[in-house]
């Protein structure tokens, strides 16, 4: 019975040839490869021309393997075994292996493009990652070399307003604040473009006063809403909480980027605010924020548009102060925040955005709330403090002269070497230092851990930085090496005087 089924399904892939010592053929059992009434076996395929000179060596036996043969209607790759024999008999032994053969060379072949494609996955990861890094360390440099031009710009034009100035160079000054106020906005926009790109904007929590911040915006925005002949009316809700927990620059960047944009496509009518307390609970305020406006308005089919980076809705006013990252940004900022954004606009009626965010109600228990409540009041301080100042841009120690000068608190001494850092400390009495991130061959970190190796009266001198870096990782570095506190370019006069007046109470 086994015998009927082993006739039926076996597969016979074995030819025996038997051939003279001169290669003539004397038998053959099946006919893998065509013999027809060829004689010599070397007629058959010009590989077993080869087996001519073995035929006369008694008792050896020969493996030849993977051998392809093409005849005229076949071909076979097969594995050879050539047995010469003492009576002059040779027996070749023909193993068709085609399909094993076929198949080994198709699994290869896909290891191989499995191999080729995962190193070119490898490659363009690679490259990626190269342009992601060339990216990154452009705009870090491009962010350095503008923020110093930036910081004078925003100081100086502010002590300009503080001087006697006519009508026409008052517009002037105007001018340049505005012109300065949206270079720094770009300038923000594509580092915390990067940010979001690299996931290294990071939301910080700290307590705040909402009335505050929100009065702070809007006497910001109002200026320049009302210069441009558009009414600009604000309501405040009177149960939104007094302090919140939460990353208040990034509510105030929120806000600010709704009214801006509000702003720039508004040429006529009015800008509404409105912020109100959607509720209270878990110890969170959800709070409601509308900024509507009688703009050129949005067709609704660009509305997934406008949230898009660089991208700007064609219309009818010429803006080129956009760059198409603020409303990007905004919406980013909300998610991270677990909250929400949608917009409603008709063409030529105007726009109206619509967010909600929650933040933890600030307590008693959050240490920092009676630092806010503090934060505006700047205290005459009993004595002049000594401030050494280690910068080599002549714009920033121009800056914060000027600023420091005005205060009227402290003296100052400026340095543009780091050679001289440790030397100078040493010399002189020294109350705080305000240091470059990068001073000539030299790091922050570097100078602040020679400061701190010193004796115990050195330990203690307050170190601040005054930084172009404004990654988390960059500012984490440099407190990690005894640096006090970080002030991150572009600043203003409030928050360098707030900032020396926390270290030198």
């Amino acid at each position: 019975m086994l015998e009927t089924y082993i006739k039926k399904y076996h597969k016979n892939n074995f030819q025996y040839i038997l051939v003279d010592a001169a290669g003539k053929v004397i038998e053959t059992d099946n006919h893998i490869i065509p013999i027809g009434n060829l004689t010599q076996i070397q007629e058959v395929h010009p590989f077993f021309e080869a087996f001519s000179d073995l035929f006369f060596i008694k008792n050896e036996s020969y493996d030849f393997l993977c051998i392809n043969l093409d005849f005229d209607k076949t071909s076979i790759i097969a594995d050879i075994t050539l047995q010469t024999h003492n009576d002059n008999k040779n027996l070749i032994i023909i193993e068709d292996l085609t399909k094993h053969y076929n198949n080994y060379q198709l699994a290869a072949q896909n290891r191989n493009e499995s191999l080729i494609n995962a190193q070119i996955l490898k490659l363009k990861n690679l490259h990626l990652k190269e342009k992601e890094q060339f990216k990154n360390i452009f705009i870090a440099n491009f962010s350095h070399q503008l923020r110093n031009p930036i910081t004078a710009l925003n100081i100086f034009s502010n002590l300009l307003k503080d001087t006697t100035l006519d009508d026409t160079q008052e517009s002037y000054v105007n001018v340049i604040n505005t012109a300065n106020k949206n270079l720094k906005q770009s300038v923000e926009g594509i580092l915390d473009i990067s940010k979001i790109e690299a996931g290294k904007l990071i939301l910080v929590e700290k307590v705040f006063s909402l009335k505050a911040l929100l009065n702070e915006i809007i006497n910001e925005h109002k200026l320049h809403i009302t210069k441009k002949n558009i009414e600009f009316n604000f309501i405040l809700d009177p149960k939104l909480p007094e302090f919140l927990n939460g990353d208040s620059f990034r509510l105030k960047q929120i806000i600010g980027n709704l009214l801006s944009n509000a702003t720039y496509f508004t040429l006529k009518g009015f800008i509404n605010l409105n912020i109100s307390l959607n509720h209270i609970r878990a110890n969170k305020a959800n709070l409601h924020i509308k900024v509507s406006d009688t703009g050129i308005g949005i067709d609704p089919k660009d509305y997934e548009q406008i949230f898009k980076r660089f991208t700007k809705i064609e219309s009818t006013i010429k803006n080129d102060m956009s760059t198409g990252l603020g409303l990007s940004i905004t919406q980013y900022l909300i998610s991270q925040m677990d909250g929400n954004i949608k917009v409603q606009s008709e063409i030529g009626i105007g726009s109206v955005f619509t967010c909600n965010i929650s933040f933890k109600l600030a307590t008693s228990y959050d240490k920092n709330l009676k630092e806010v409540l503090l934060h505006k009041v700047r205290k005459r301080l009993d004595k002049k403090h000594n401030i050494l100042l280690v910068e080599d841009s002549e714009l920033i120690q121009l800056s914060i002269l000027k600023i420091i000068a005005a205060d009227g608190n402290f003296f100052l001494n400026i340095i543009s070497n780091g050679d001289d850092f440790i030397s100078t400390i040493m010399d002189q009495d020294v109350d705080l230092i305000l240091l470059s991130s990068t001073i000539q061959n030299y790091t922050a970190e570097e100078l602040t851990k020679s400061l701190r190796k010193l004796s115990k009266e050195y330990k203690k001198i307050p170190v601040i930085s005054i930084s172009s870096k404004a990654f988390k990782e960059d500012i984490k570095s440099l407190k990690k090496a005894g640096i006090n506190d970080v002030i991150t370019k572009p600043f203003d006069e409030e928050t360098l005087l707030n900032t020396i007046h926390q270290y030198l109470k």
